[in-house]
């Protein structure tokens, strides 16, 4: 899977892997991705619990779980760790789809 993790967000993802592990219990994170509207694709990030049903891959020594529907959106996803405001950054260079919505001229 061509997915890129910086390493500042390796760490950042692995420490709060750790802080939430409890009694064995194997979580996975899982990218979601949201409404675009008429702009790029925007994502959220999530710890879970692992599905049966759906897809796991392991990038970075980290678990990801996706339905299999999402996989497009895990192909060429960046997610980066911003240290001057603690917050993830998560995008896709090339989105697979882009909305054909056209704003109204001004």
């Amino acid at each position: 899977m061509n997915t890129t993790i910086t390493p500042l967000a390796i760490a950042k993802l692995l420490i709060l892997l750790h802080d939430e592990q409890s009694s064995g219990e194997k979580l996975a994170f899982r990218v979601i991705p949201l409404t675009s509207g008429c702009s790029t694709p925007s994502f959220a990030l999530e710890i879970t619990e692992r599905h049966p049903a759906w897809e796991e891959v392991l990038i970075e020594g980290i678990l990801f779980t996706f339905p299999s529907v999402d996989r497009v959106w895990m192909e060429g996803l960046v997610i980066d760790f911003q240290h001057e405001n603690n917050r993830f950054s998560i995008y896709h260079p090339n989105p697979p789809f882009l909305s054909d919505c056209q704003l109204p001229p001004l």
